[in-house]
């Protein structure tokens, strides 16, 4: 027979000239029977699955039934991860049984595994950390989620997404401090860790916790007052030994607990004191640029009305009745834009649900007034209605629109990173509605005066063309400034947006910069010293400020972009994420 032959019947080649073997009985065995037995014989795997689907051994129940606790939270308690960072070695089995009996897609991770480095007395420390939901007392998942896709269970305190709830807007990712929600976009959803609440109604440990070789992750009952006073004692500590008081964190280098109040118990008999090993790697975010389109349009449409609303008392008759239907048709453009950024756009109704308690609701609800307001404000204002009624529209659409603007600033702070803090992202917001803002009705005062020998749309115009001029340069330094305050601090997320800035996005910032002084300084500063004292307008003088609205709304559009690029979350973990 062949070697080729040989190898076919899955035989070594040593059969057929090794002696015959026999069985039992003495009989000689030929290497067809040789075959058979051996592929009668089960591999140590297949006699394993054998073993468990006949019952015959326990699903391990002996080792992981110890790590959960023996009755359901009391008054006051709930359930809590309690990691022992000793016992845990960072090698992933958590994260793996996570992701496999959660059937999580390829780039899905509801829990990861980090290094935290210190240095002790004896010399140097690396603990491993291992990271899920938290559970919090105060979830900022759900008090910003606009359709309550987010529930905390009144018993065990367990977080749980809704999936079928959720639209996919994907704003729990920003306010979560941890970045526990992920973002699926196969799905058009965000999903999360819910502590296999499943397996736990039915008396088993959770994915992670049966899957650990070591015993590190366990489940445990914590009283929610006992968290809420660590974290007062911790801050008491911290103020009597440093004469400052530091934030309380699970861990070093994890983000201020006092946001969320988070559950997760870490325990070491090693250092409390280091940073996660990637602390100084930076890299941009998001760049979320349907929202960055948004929310400048929004603003120029903003800018546009109350400019207007200021205008017009004063020098009706010199602004012409179609700006409020262009401030109109900016801010359905921006709405419409909004929509590309929901997974789930056809459930986008939904999204004003959570009015009680998400800014984002509270902003999608004050754009809409906005825009049904200034429907009836440009029919008004073309009809020729009573004066009286124009006026009252024209408060109501400012007051909308600068109430959305407003939401818009909270929207983003409540997040807890300082790149987005109420005053710089004021500062920036107000420069986008008086630049866009006075450039758009200033260039269309002057359309409408063309051949026109009357000095008042000139008078008009100049006074804007100075504001912007003048909104821009103070945007831009006291974008500056914020900036120049943070330049080296470790841990300072400020300082790491500055990383940012003059690194990866250094050209980014050269264009916004150029286009913002090239369409709100340079231009409308040319056009105001060529504005004829003794003759009508020409065409020049609006196409050039048409120029320069376009070049500095897009300026603007940079800015929102650099606006979510340059944004450091305050969870800085990922070595081995």
């Amino acid at each position: 027979m062949s070697s080729s032959a040989v190898a076919g019947l899955g035989l070594d080649a040593g059969v057929l000239t090794a002696p015959r073997s026999r069985d039992l009985l003495g009989t000689e065995l030929t290497p067809i029977d040789i075959l058979l037995g051996r592929q009668a014989e089960m591999t140590p795997v297949e006699r394993f699955a054998r073993l468990h689907e006949d019952d015959l051994v326990p699903a391990g129940e002996r080792w992981w039934s110890e790590r959960l606790p023996t009755a359901l939270p009391g008054v006051g308690q709930q359930y809590a991860f309690a990691v022992d960072m000793d016992s845990c070695t960072g090698c992933k089995a958590c994260v793996s049984a996570c992701n496999n009996l959660n059937g999580l897609d390829g780039d899905e991770q509801w829990r990861t595994v980090t290094t935290v480095h210190g240095d002790t007395p004896a010399g140097p420390s690396v603990l491993t950390v291992t990271a899920a939901c938290h559970h919090c007392v105060e979830p900022a998942c759900m008090a910003g989620c606009p359709v309550d896709a987010y529930e905390k269970d009144p018993i065990t305190g367990i977080v749980a997404h809704l999936d079928d709830q959720c639209i996919g807007c994907s704003y729990c990712t920003l306010t979560c401090p941890y970045e526990v929600p992920l973002y699926n976009s196969s799905l058009g959803i965000v999903r999360k860790c819910d502590m296999c609440r499943g397996r736990l109604a039915d008396g088993e440990a959770p994915a992670c916790v049966q899957g650990c070789p070591n015993g590190a992750i366990t489940i445990t009952v914590v009283d929610v007052d006992e968290v809420i006073e660590g974290l007062e004692r911790d801050l008491e500590v911290a103020a009597a030994a440093d004469g400052v008081a530091d934030r309380p964190r699970l861990v070093p280098g994890a983000p201020d607990s006092t946001l969320t109040v988070p559950t997760t118990q870490y325990r070491s008999s090693r250092t409390s004191h280091g940073s996660f090993a990637d602390h100084r790697v930076v890299k941009p975010g998001h760049a979320h640029t349907p929202l960055a389109v948004m929310l400048t349009l929004t603003q120029v449409a903003v800018g546009t009305a109350v400019v207007d609303a200021a205008v017009s008392p004063l020098a009706a008759e010199h602004v012409p009745r179609s700006v409020p239907a262009l401030a109109l048709g900016v801010a359905l453009v921006a709405l419409a834009a909004s929509v590309g950024h929901i997974g789930r756009p056809l459930y986008a109704w939904r999204a004003i649900l959570g009015f009680r308690h998400s800014w984002l609701s509270r902003e999608i609800a004050a754009f809409g007034a906005f825009a049904g307001l200034g429907v009836a404000l440009a029919g008004a204002v073309f009809l020729e209605l009573d004066a009286a009624l124009i006026t009252l529209l024209r408060l109501g659409t400012v007051a909308a629109g600068l109430a959305g603007v407003a939401c818009s600033v909270m929207l983003y702070a409540v997040t807890g990173r300082r790149w987005w803090r109420v005053r710089t992202s004021s500062i920036r917001f107000a420069g986008t509605m008086a630049g866009a803002g006075g450039l758009l009705v200033a260039a269309v005062t002057l359309g409408g005066a063309v051949d026109d020998s009357t000095t008042g749309p000139i008078d008009v115009a100049t006074v804007l063309l100075l504001v912007v001029a003048a909104s821009t340069v103070v945007s831009l330094l006291a974008a500056v400034s914020t900036l120049a305050r943070h330049s080296a601090t470790v841990g300072d997320d400020l300082a790491a947006t500055r990383q940012l800035l003059l690194g990866p996005l250094a050209g980014l910032v050269r264009l916004r910069v150029a286009a913002s002084i090239l369409g709100g300084v340079v231009i409308p500063l040319v056009v105001v010293l060529a504005l004829p004292a003794d003759r009508p307008v020409g065409w020049e003088a609006p196409g050039a400020l048409g120029l320069a609205l376009v070049v500095f709304t897009i300026g603007e559009l940079f800015d929102r972009r650099l606006f979510f690029l340059a944004s450091v979350a305050p969870r800085r973990y990922g070595d081995i994420r």
